[in-house]
């Protein structure tokens, strides 16, 4: 009975033994082609990788189902990395990395998932010496050209010209406004006298234009008397002897009628 234990137990660990993968080869070499040396990992596994390699928050990398083996450490002086072990635990192949500086992690796998290429590179590469060529000397303005005295004088003159004929210009623009005003003034607004007739030595005969009402007044040295209000229309308006004689006739009318009658009849 212990026998067939012993052969059933044997037989796990064989199958248990061929689940897992086997690292066969470990390569560490510096990267020199950049401008602070990076450091490259060669994994190389016997059958291909059936998981994607894990980065812990600390740039712990792990792949699992690996079988155990011989662990490698790498020590550097001038590199993005200070120290690099890859090691086995629990059926699980560790890498760990200590950084100089901050640096970054790139993985490259093969097409037959058997070859694993682990690059730590700098995370921000160092900024290349460059050599600034001084920056051009600014030339000397050119020298404005010394003007001549004439010249000057004559610039000045134009100046002058042109501002007070700017002026003229502004003063013949308002007395031209003016000047329409005075021509064409609103009708009918204000009191016009239009006619006066003296009738004797004391009364006159007088005709007043009031927003377009016609007044027909008799004066004499002591009172006025109104004889009569006319409404005007301007577009119909007589000619101004007709209208004279047809109010010199309508004042006689009232006059014969009115209370100055005796003084002067």
């Amino acid at each position: 009975m212990g026998r067939w234990f012993l052969i059933y137990l044997l037989g796990c660990v064989f199958v248990w033994a061929q689940e897992l993968n086997q690292v066969e080869h470990i390569k560490v070499s510096p990267m020199p082609d950049l401008s602070t040396p990076g450091v490259a990992l060669d994994l190389l596994f016997a059958k291909p990788l059936l998981q994607t390699p894990q980065i812990s928050a600390l740039q712990t990398i792990t792949i699992q189902n690996i079988a155990p083996f011989a662990p490698k450490l790498e020590q550097f002086s001038t590199s993005v990395l200070k120290s690099l072990n890859v090691y086995p635990q629990d059926n699980t192949l560790l890498v760990v990395p200590k950084g100089a500086i901050l640096f970054d992690v790139k993985a490259k796998l093969s097409i037959d998932k058997k070859y694993l290429r682990l690059e730590f590179v700098p995370l921000i590469p160092a900024l290349k010496t460059q050599t600034l060529s001084p920056p051009p000397t600014p030339s000397s303005p050119p020298k404005e050209a010394t003007k001549n005295p004439e010249a000057l004088i004559l610039d000045y003159a134009w100046k002058v010209c042109a501002v007070i004929g700017g002026l003229l210009l502004l003063l013949w623009i308002l007395k031209r406004k003016s000047t329409q005003k005075f021509l064409f003034p609103k009708v009918g607004l204000e009191p016009s006298v239009t006619f006066i007739k003296p009738l004797d030595a004391t009364h006159k005969l007088v005709t007043i234009e009031v927003r377009n009402q016609l007044y027909l007044i008799l004066l004499n040295s002591n009172q006025s008397l109104i004889l009569d209000k006319i409404s005007l229309d301007l577009p119909l308006k007589k000619d101004s002897a007709q209208l004279k004689e047809e109010l010199m006739e309508e004042a006689k009318q009232h006059i014969r009628h009115s209370k100055l009658k005796d003084p002067y009849a």
